[in-house]
């Protein structure tokens, strides 16, 4: 197990926290939602409840008595009471004429003669009976709802209690108070687990990434099965860990080529200053030493200026300027300095190099790429022709420079473009080369982005070919 920062928290940890955290959330709105939904059908049924009760006294009207009878002192503060009283939740009243003719308001019940409603000031009016009524109730707060329908002379006030569904409504909110809590911890403690075996996968390939040392890059961390996220983060490790492998032997092999390849002079070097350092030695012959000691020192130089090229190519420390480039003109050039490379062979070079041809690239690159490709087509070619000549497919150009060479076998050609490679050493050793000019040339191609191929087979000669992208018109 590795050391964490200080305030840094576990995957499952965090996921736990939010998931509570929305939980929480999620559970309150939906138990606040429950509430008020219930308080609103309940408020809206009792609304329709009481009409549909107004609808019924409306239709038993017939049963109330016509005005008539004794007069009597009925106030409208007794009519209220006996309205929000428990053995009543209605009340009746009529407006029409009375014994003088005059308007009056006749408080009704069932099979009774009417009563007419007075005041102090003497008889009551409809307008004043309702006004008391919805007073009184208006005082009780908002415990009781009020409907008052006219139908014809007739006032029906109706008024029911809110509480019933008052007390389920609050047995409901105490309800949710009580289990909110009980349904978040559970719920926790099943995210807890659920996370756990969610983030298991994922801890597995840390382990098994952990697992994997500088000295075993071949080891490799198993794709979880069912979880997709983390079989993608498990692949993405091996490839970056592929990766790493192949850097790490490019890097071996190029520090045991390098250190061999940079021995081989030193060790001649050091072998002809000794010999030079005796006594018994002429003039001469120390001179002859000293020229050997100078020729190893300046392909010693070569070797590691072009060493410190690849180097700040691959680290992208290069200038490239890429622009149009008239090709042609290049070839043109190349071709002359290898009729000049080729003077003292029996070596023929051709061209068939159309002119006005584009490209887009580094001028100067181009040139180094064919003068290295130029230069190994002379040197391998004893007798015969090399050619240059100019092609053309979709969106890119080459030029194809081939030899009369005695070829290359197959298994040679995967390898061709790496360090210190050579098929034979005696290939370029007895030229003062290095095996880096192909090396160079592939990576200033690709600066570029372009390429560079090689087609070749035994006794068939090589031709290699550099493709750079054509310059649009």
């Amino acid at each position: 197990m590795t050391a964490r920062r200080d305030g840094e928290a576990r995957l499952s940890t965090v996921l736990v926290a939010r998931f509570a955290r929305l939980t929480w959330g999620t559970l309150a709105a939906y138990a606040a939602v429950v509430v008020v939904s219930f308080a609103f059908v309940s408020e809206v049924l009792h609304a329709r409840s009481m009409a549909r009760t107004a609808d019924v006294i409306q239709s038993l009207l017939g049963m109330y008595a016509d005005p008539g009878g004794a007069r009597t002192t009925v106030a409208p503060d007794m009519l209220a009471d006996q309205l929000l009283g428990v053995r009543s939740r209605f009340v009746i009243t009529r407006t029409t004429s009375g014994p003088d003719g005059m308007p009056a308001v006749y408080y009704l019940s069932p099979n009774m003669p009417a009563k007419r409603i007075e005041t102090l000031g003497g008889v009551a009016t409809a307008a004043e009976v309702r006004r008391v009524i919805a007073r009184a109730v208006a005082e009780r707060g908002w415990r009781y709802r009020l409907l008052v329908r006219r139908v014809g002379d007739f006032d029906i006030f109706l008024a029911e209690s809110r509480m019933p569904y008052v007390l389920a409504v609050v047995a409901l909110s105490g309800a949710a108070l009580v289990l909110l809590p009980v349904a978040a911890t559970v719920s926790r403690r099943v995210t807890l687990r659920a996370v756990a075996r969610a983030v298991e996968p994922l801890e597995r390939v840390r382990r098994e990434t952990l697992a994997i040392g500088p000295d075993d890059l071949s080891r490799r961390v198993t794709s979880p099965a069912g979880v997709a996220e983390v079989s993608d983060i498990a692949v993405t490790i091996n490839r970056l860990v592929e990766r790493v492998q192949r850097a790490n032997g490019a890097l071996s092999a190029f520090t045991a080529d390098a250190s061999h390849e940079l021995r081989t002079p030193l060790t001649h070097i050091r072998a002809q200053v000794q010999w030079a350092l005796d006594e018994r030695r002429a003039p001469g012959e120390m001179r002859d030493s000293l020229a050997a000691v100078a020729t190893e020192i300046d392909r010693t130089v070569r070797m590691v200026d072009d060493l410190l090229l690849l180097a700040r190519g691959e680290n992208r420390e290069l200038p490239v300027a890429r622009q149009r480039l008239d090709l042609s003109a290049i070839v043109d050039e190349v071709a002359e300095i290898t009729q000049l490379m080729a003077a003292e062979r029996p070596v023929t070079v051709r061209r068939e190099v159309p002119a006005g041809v584009l490209a887009v690239g580094d001028a100067g690159f181009s040139r180094q790429i064919l003068l290295n490709l130029a230069s190994n087509a002379v040197r391998h070619t004893p007798v015969g022709d090399v050619s240059f000549a100019i092609v053309r497919e979709s969106g890119r150009v080459g030029v194809r420079v081939r030899d009369a060479g005695e070829g290359i076998a197959p298994e040679h050609l995967p390898r061709l473009f790496d360090r210190f490679y050579r098929v034979e050493p005696s290939r370029s050793r007895e030229h003062g080369g290095a095996g880096l000019g192909l090396a160079i040339a592939k990576m200033l191609a690709e600066l570029q982005n372009g390429s560079v191929q090689v087609e070749s087979a035994p006794g068939s000669g090589s031709t290699f070919t550099l493709w750079l992208p054509v310059a649009g018109r």
